[in-house]
C-alpha cells in the first residue's frame, strides 16, 4: 500500500513537472516569436485608457501610460528570461571550469582557491549587484555579467565537491595509474558524470537569477524604460497600486508563476537525476 502511494505521488509529481515544462516553453515560445504574434506595440503610449481594465482591445489591460500590457508582459519575458538564461551560462561555464581546475590543482593552491569560494558564496547576491550596478551602470550586458560573476562562486563550490568525489572512483584511479593525462580524465571522465548535478544547479540557479534582475530592475538598477521587463513593470506601476491594482498584478504574476514553474522542475530534475535520491 505505500510503495502504491508512493507510486502515485511520484506520477503526480511528474505531471506537474510536465505541466511545469510546457508553461515554461510555450512562455519561452511566446517571447521568441513576439514580433510575429500580431501583438500591440510595447511602445505605443495612448494618453486616452491610461490603466485601463481588460476589455476586447487590450486583453490584460493597459498601464499608466495607456501601453498594452499584453504586449509588455511578452515581451519582458524576452528581458526577464533572456537575462536569466545568459546569466546562468556566464556562472555554469565559469564556475564549472574554476571547479574542475580547483580538484586538480596542488593541495595548498587547491585550499586556497576552496577558501575564497566559500568567502564569495558567503556575499549577498543583492548588496554585491546594487553596489556594482550603482557605481557602473544597468546596461543589459553589465547586468548579465554582474548576475552570471554572482552565482560562479555556487556553481564552482558545487563542481569542485563532485569533481573531488569522482577523482576518487575506481576507473579514474584506473585511468590515471594507466597515464592518463588531466585534460583526458576531465573531458572523459569527470564532466560526463557531473552533467545532473550540473543541470540542477542551473534550474534553481536560473530562478534566482529571475528574482534578482526583476529585484535590480524593480528599483531601477537593471533595465531601464522604455524596455519592458517585468521587475521594471512592478516598479514603474508600484506608486498605482491603489488606484487599479490589476496592472500591477499582471507583472507580478508572470514572474511568480514562472518561478514557480522552474523550481517544480527543478525539483523534480533533482529527484530523477541524483542516484542517491532514487536509492
Amino acid at each position: 500500500m505505500a510503495t502504491l502511494s508512493m507510486r502515485l505521488a511520484g506520477h503526480g509529481r511528474s505531471i506537474v513537472a510536465w505541466l511545469s515544462a510546457g508553461f515554461l516553453g510555450l512562455l519561452a515560445l511566446a517571447a521568441l516569436a513576439a514580433p510575429w504574434l500580431g501583438l500591440a506595440d510595447p511602445y505605443a503610449i495612448n494618453a486616452a485608457n491610461l490603466l485601463a481594465s481588460p476589455d476586447a482591445a487590450h486583453w490584460l489591460g493597459t498601464d499608466e501610460l495607456g501601453r498594452d500590457l499584453l504586449s509588455r508582459v511578452i515581451y519582458g519575458a524576452r528581458v526577464s528570461l533572456g537575462v536569466a538564461t545568459a546569466a546562468v551560462l556566464v556562472a555554469g561555464i565559469s564556475g564549472v571550469a574554476i571547479g574542475v581546475c580547483a580538484a586538480f590543482a596542488g593541495r595548498r593552491l587547491q585550499a586556497a582557491i576552496v577558501r575564497l569560494i566559500d568567502v564569495l558564496v558567503s556575499l549577498p547576491e543583492t548588496f554585491v549587484a546594487l553596489v556594482v550596478l550603482a557605481f557602473i551602470g544597468g546596461s543589459l550586458p553589465t547586468l548579465v555579467m554582474t548576475i552570471g560573476l554572482l552565482y560562479c562562486p555556487q556553481f564552482a563550490r558545487v563542481t569542485w565537491g563532485v569533481a573531488r568525489s569522482i577523482q576518487a572512483r575506481e576507473h579514474v584511479l584506473a585511468a590515471q595509474s594507466l597515464g592518463a593525462g588531466t585534460g583526458w580524465i576531465i573531458r572523459r571522465e569527470i564532466l560526463p558524470n557531473m552533467h545532473s548535478i550540473i543541470a540542477v544547479q542551473a534550474s534553481f540557479t536560473f530562478s534566482f537569477a529571475m528574482l534578482l534582475e526583476a529585484g535590480l530592475s524593480f528599483l531601477g538598477l537593471g533595465v531601464r524604460p522604455p524596455t519592458p521587463s517585468w521587475g521594471q513593470m512592478v516598479g514603474t506601476l508600484k506608486d498605482y497600486l491603489f488606484t487599479n491594482a490589476w496592472p500591477v498584478l499582471v507583472p507580478s504574476i508572470a514572474l511568480f508563476l514562472t518561478v514557480l514553474a522552474v523550481n517544480i522542475l527543478g525539483d523534480w530534475l533533482q529527484d530523477r537525476l541524483n542516484p542517491e535520491l532514487q536509492r
